[in-house]
This record gives C-alpha cells, sequence and structure tokens, in this order.
C-alpha cells in the first residue's frame, strides 16, 4: 500500500511539474500573432499593441474569478494606461456579445476582444482561466501567470525585471 501511495504522489508531482513547464513554453519566443475583433466589430492584432508592454488576459465569463476581478484590472489598468503599457483582455470561445455586457457592467476602457473559436487555446496555450501573459515591446513572451488576476504592483515589477534584464 505505502508502494501504491509514493507512486501516487510521484505521478501527481511530475505532471504537476510537466503542466508547469508547458504554460511557460512560450517564454522567450515571439508572441503568436492574432488577429480577433474587438466589441465595437473592429478587426485588432497584436501588431496594433508593438512598442508596449502588453498584457494578454484571456477569460470567459464561467470563471467566476475573472468577473470578480474586473473591477481590480479596470482600477489599475486606469492609472497605467498612456504609458508603455497595454492591457488586451481576450474573451475565449464566447460571443461578442458576452463581451460587451461585461464592459457596460463594469465600465471597462480597456481593449475587449473576442476569440469566438477559442483558437488562443491552443496557440498560446491556455487552459485555465484567467491567463495572463505578458509580452515585451519587441513582441517576446516574457511571463505567463495563470490564475485570479494579478495587480498593479505585479505588474510593474515584471516589466521592471523585464528591463534590467
Amino acid at each position: 500500500m505505502k508502494k501504491l501511495q509514493q507512486l501516487f504522489i510521484f505521478t501527481l508531482f511530475a505532471a504537476t511539474l510537466a503542466a508547469c513547464g508547458s504554460r511557460q513554453g512560450l517564454k522567450g519566443k515571439t508572441a503568436p500573432a492574432f488577429t480577433f475583433e474587438n466589441i465595437e466589430g473592429k478587426k485588432q492584432s497584436l501588431a496594433d499593441f508593438k512598442g508596449k508592454y502588453v498584457l494578454l488576459h484571456f477569460w470567459t465569463t464561467s470563471c467566476r474569478s475573472c468577473r470578480k476581478d474586473f473591477p481590480k484590472i479596470e482600477d489599475y489598468y486606469s492609472q497605467m494606461k498612456g504609458k508603455d503599457f497595454e492591457l488586451v483582455a481576450i474573451n475565449v470561445g464566447e460571443k461578442l456579445e458576452a463581451s460587451k455586457k461585461f464592459k457596460e457592467k463594469f465600465s471597462l476602457s480597456f481593449p475587449m476582444l473576442g476569440d469566438i473559436q477559442a483558437v488562443s487555446e491552443q496557440i498560446y496555450q491556455v487552459d485555465a482561466y484567467p491567463t495572463n501573459i505578458f509580452i515585451s515591446p519587441e513582441g517576446k513572451v516574457i511571463r505567463t501567470i495563470v490564475g485570479p488576476i494579478i495587480d498593479k504592483k505585479q505588474v510593474e515589477v515584471v516589466i521592471q525585471q523585464h528591463k534590467k534584464g
């Protein structure tokens, strides 16, 4: 029985390591290009934000944490926008109407795009929500954070670490 428990723990540990590694699999690589429609019906691509630090925030309406965190995201975005930073919320797998409702409900000012076909799950290795991916002004992935939203201080730390590196 003890050997079975040890095998289970080892398997769980190995699976956890594999999952963590895959989420950082894009780090240092050129961020995959995309073009999605924004809630105003206009096409936007990653290239539209070149030259800035970009935080891609992948979310869905079924994600309770995502819904709860939008006011916090808006708070730090309103303090940081206009600098060398842009936040882009990408709703994965849902119609644009869902994003419109959230933008109105929470009075959000950051760009909101819709990945209706859920292609970001493959190209950005998104397998949990929310997933936050930082991209450098040069277009390289610098960090992935999976889970509840990060705050302004965390965003600033990621940017400063990249500038020093």
